[in-house]
């Protein structure tokens, strides 16, 4: 029983002349302490941003941004807005004098500047100064704590006055314009009117009060727990050495991020000797021996 030889390509006679290159199997691992700087330079870009934003914020509504208590108050008469606004422009003037007010700001704006700085020299342009701008950012948060606290505090206390009183506001003048749509049959009946309006708004005041003073508690124990963990990281030993050397590495190889690893050549390879020809200068291999078939 005969065969035919097996047939080869006539313009590549002696097989391919360009082999497929081994597959990649080994991975360079990620460089320890690399991780971190990267994650938490990415979290203290948003805050920094998130800061910038509620600094603005809070400008805008000391300084009058074009609203005023009265402007969702629909239903109240002009008389009502006007107390409404004259109470507002007093709690505003009562921050305005009081010390805590200014050095919580400054805080917030030293807190907001290191915290787009740290990012920065973390996540973006990697410096050693990178993990001690983030180590002084929470250091100046954590001592910034109680100023905000107090601060926070403060302004509960007098928010929730204002509302007191500008509930007060409204409860009048939403009983005299009961009055005149159905007037009072007798003294007795708009007093007995006026009380049970005065009790459902005064049931309401404790939880508004307890809501404003849990958010300020709640907020303090997130910020103090963030803080912790910026400093636990940072002064992790694996992290310092990563930052103390991160600029050695630059320009060894091109476009290589170390806290993301890259493929290396398998292992037992290398570059060729010098005496040694290229894989493209090589002779093509001998033909296969075909063997007859029997």
């Amino acid at each position: 029983m005969t065969g035919h030889p097996q047939q080869t390509d006539p313009m590549q006679p002696y097989g391919s002349q360009n082999p497929a290159p081994p597959p990649m199997q080994h991975m360079m691992p990620r460089r320890e302490g690399s991780m971190a700087p990267k994650v938490w330079g990415v979290i203290l870009l948003i805050l920094g941003g998130l800061g910038l934003i509620m600094i603005v914020m809070n400008l805008a509504s000391v300084l009058g941004g074009g609203m005023s208590a009265s402007t969702f108050s629909f239903n109240s008469s002009p008389e009502a807005k006007q107390q409404m606004d004259h109470l507002a422009e007093t709690v505003v003037a009562s921050a305005m004098h009081r010390w805590s007010f200014w050095a919580n700001g400054a805080l917030e704006v030293a807190i907001a500047m290191l915290s787009l700085w740290a990012g920065f020299r973390l996540a973006v342009k990697p410096a050693p100064k990178g993990r001690k701008l983030a180590i002084a950012r929470a250091l100046v948060v954590l001592l910034a704590l109680p100023v905000y606290g107090y601060e926070s505090m403060t302004q509960t206390d007098q928010s929730m006055s204002m509302v007191g009183k500008l509930q007060e506001v409204q409860v009048k003048d939403m009983l005299d314009q009961q009055e005149k749509e159905h007037p009072s049959n007798s003294p007795e009946e708009r007093q007995k009117r006026k009380e049970r309006v005065t009790r459902a708004v005064q049931q309401v005041q404790p939880l508004m009060k307890g809501v404003g003073y849990g958010t300020v508690i709640f907020f303090s124990i997130c910020v103090l727990v963030l803080n912790g963990l910026l400093l636990f990281f940072m002064t992790r030993p694996k992290v310092k050495d990563y930052m103390d050397h991160v600029h050695e590495n630059v320009g060894e190889i091109p476009g290589f991020d170390p806290s993301m690893g890259i493929a290396g050549p398998p292992p037992g390879t290398g570059p060729p000797h010098p005496g040694q020809p290229s894989p493209a200068d090589q002779p093509p291999p001998p033909p296969e021996q075909q063997m007859p078939p029997v």
